[in-house]
C-alpha cells in the first residue's frame, strides 16, 4: 500500500531512537490526486472548466456535485486504508493520526502493548487467513464496477479498496458509443453489445439493400410504360391497333396494379423497421391520383384479354390519344417521386455501411 514506505522511514527512526512517532492522515489532492485516476477526467474538466459537458450528460453544476461526491467517498476510504495500514505497520489509530508502537511492543487491538504479552497462539491465528500480501487478493466485479482487492494483515483477509465504475468507460466508433463492463475486476471492452450492434446493422443493411433493388426494377418498368404512353400520344392514331392496345393495356395494367404499390411498401418497411425513419417525403407511389383520365383508364383495362365486343367499351381515338398523354405525365411524375425513394435508400444504406466499417 501507497503509506507502507512512508511507514517503513518512520519505524527506522523508531528503532535507532527508542521512541514513538506518528503521522497524521492527509487527503489527497482533488486535482491531482483524485481526477483522471480514480474519477474519468471529462466529470472534473465538466466541473471546473465547463469542457466535456455534453459527452457526459451533465451540466457544470450537477458535475461539480458529482465529483465533489465521489471525492468525498473516496478521502474516506483513503482514510480507512489510511488507518488499516497503520495497524498492519504496528501503529495505533485514532482522529486520523497513527502513533507507531515502540520497538519492543506490538500493536495489539489498537494498542500498543509488550510483545511477550502476546501468545503464539496469537501469532498462530495471525498468520492464518486467505491472503498475507496484495497481490494474494484478485480484484473483483459488483454488477459493473471493478473493485481492486487489498489483503488486512490484522485478519488476513482481502478487503475492498477501491472502486471503478466500468460503464463510465466508454468506446467511441464512429456515431456508436459502448460503455465498458466488468469481468475478473477489469474494465474490458463489451464485446456482446458491439456484437449485438453489428447483427442489427447487418439485417439494417439487407432491409435497405432490398428496397434499393425493389425502386430500381419498378422505375424499368415505369419509364418503359412512360415511353411508349409518349409514342402513343405522339402517333396514337397511327399506331392505334387492336394488338397494339392490348400490349399496352397489359403492361399498364401491371405497372399500376404490382409494381408501384410494393415499392412504396417495401420502402415504408425498411424505413421503419430500420430506424424509425419514415419521413413525409416517403410516401406511396399508388396513391398518386389518376383521376384524370377517369374512365378512359377503366376502358383501358377492358383491352387486356381482347378487344371487347361491346361498343360502349372500345376506346375513340381521341380518347385513346388524351388517356395515353395523360399516362406519360402521370409516369413521368411517378419516376421523379421515386427519386427522392431511391435517393433515401442509398443514403441509409451508405449510413449503416460507415457505421459497420467502424466497428472493431
Amino acid at each position: 500500500m501507497r503509506y507502507i514506505k512512508l511507514f517503513t522511514i518512520f519505524m527506522l527512526v523508531f528503532l535507532l531512537s527508542g521512541c514513538s512517532e506518528s503521522v497524521k492522515f492527509q487527503a489527497g489532492d482533488k486535482k491531482d490526486d483524485f481526477c483522471g485516476p480514480h474519477i474519468n477526467y471529462m466529470y472534473c474538466k465538466c466541473a471546473n472548466h465547463g469542457d466535456f459537458c455534453d459527452e457526459i450528460g451533465m451540466k457544470r453544476g450537477e458535475a461539480k456535485d458529482y465529483v465533489n461526491e465521489k471525492y468525498n467517498e473516496w478521502v474516506e476510504e483513503e482514510k480507512e486504508n489510511f488507518k488499516n495500514d497503520c495497524l498492519d505497520d504496528n501503529g495505533t489509530y485514532k482522529n486520523g493520526k497513527c502513533t507507531f508502537c515502540d520497538f519492543d511492543q506490538i500493536s495489539v487491538d489498537n494498542k500498543c502493548v509488550q510483545s511477550d504479552e502476546t501468545s503464539e497462539e496469537d501469532e498462530d491465528i495471525e498468520e492464518e487467513g486467505e491472503c498475507k500480501y496484495d497481490s494474494d487478493c484478485d480484484p473483483i466485479c459488483d454488477g459493473e464496477v471493478a473493485w481492486k482487492m487489498g489483503c488486512n494483515a490484522r485478519t488476513n483477509s482481502c478487503e475492498r479498496t477501491f472502486d471503478t465504475d466500468c460503464s463510465s468507460d466508454s468506446e467511441t466508433f464512429s456515431s456508436l458509443n459502448f460503455p465498458k463492463t466488468c469481468n475478473d475486476g477489469v474494465c474490458i471492452r463489451n464485446e456482446q453489445a458491439i456484437q449485438e450492434k453489428r447483427a442489427a446493422l447487418e439485417a439494417e443493411a439487407l432491409l435497405w439493400s432490398n428496397t434499393v433493388k425493389a425502386i430500381n426494377a419498378t422505375r424499368d418498368d415505369l419509364n418503359v410504360a412512360m415511353l411508349d404512353a409518349n409514342k402513343n400520344c405522339i402517333n396514337g392514331i397511327a399506331d392505334m391497333t387492336n394488338l397494339a392496345i392490348v400490349e399496352f393495356a397489359t403492361r399498364v395494367g401491371s405497372v399500376l396494379a404490382g409494381g408501384i404499390p410494393d415499392v412504396a411498401a417495401m420502402t415504408a418497411s425498411a424505413a421503419e423497421k430500420a430506424a424509425g425513419l419514415l419521413d413525409d417525403h416517403i410516401q406511396s407511389l399508388a396513391g398518386t391520383a389518376v383521376d384524370y383520365v377517369g374512365d378512359g383508364l377503366n376502358r383501358l383495362y377492358n383491352y387486356q384479354s381482347g378487344e371487347p365486343a361491346e361498343e360502349e367499351k372500345k376506346l375513340k381515338p381521341d380518347e385513346y390519344i388524351k388517356l395515353n398523354c395523360g399516362l406519360y405525365d402521370y409516369f413521368k411524375a411517378s419516376i421523379a417521386e421515386s427519386d427522392v425513394q431511391l435517393d433515401l435508400a442509398l443514403e441509409e444504406a451508405r449510413r449503416v455501411d460507415e457505421l459497420l466499417k467502424s466497428l472493431p
